[in-house]
């Protein structure tokens, strides 16, 4: 069980570069050039991956990167045929990773928290 574990690590963690230089260099869509791939959840039979993404876009502009990257993912499958060794390349779901905006969510509202509240009775 640790194996297979270990191995869609591996595997996730490969496409995830591969991936990001993909789209970085190589898809002529302007607005998937800019994302950074976050991670790669793939599934234990290597035959579906989880693409998560973030983007520097404002929430309407978000809706259009998404679009992008559904439009980009046959080619973005494709490339990766001809670039990993593996015996089929797995179907690609791009999702949006808000980790990161939630984090700043939660940093905003601890920074918030009055710290000297010793005195609530007051």
């Amino acid at each position: 069980m640790k194996s297979a574990v270990q191995r869609t690590d591996r595997v996730g963690d490969l496409l995830r570069r591969e991936i990001s230089q993909i789209l970085s260099r190589e898809v002529k869509e302007p607005l998937a050039q800019f994302v950074t791939i976050t991670g790669v959840r793939v599934s234990k039979d290597l035959r579906n991956a989880c693409v998560y993404y973030t983007a520097l876009q404002d929430d309407d502009t978000l809706k259009d990167v998404a679009a992008a990257l559904k439009r980009s993912a046959g080619f973005v499958q494709r490339m990766l045929g001809s670039r990993i060794q593996l015996r089929s390349v797995p179907h690609l779901r791009f999702e949006y990773d808000t980790s990161l905006r939630d984090g700043a969510r939660m940093d905003e509202l601890l920074r918030g928290i009055d710290t000297g509240s010793g005195d609530a009775g007051e």
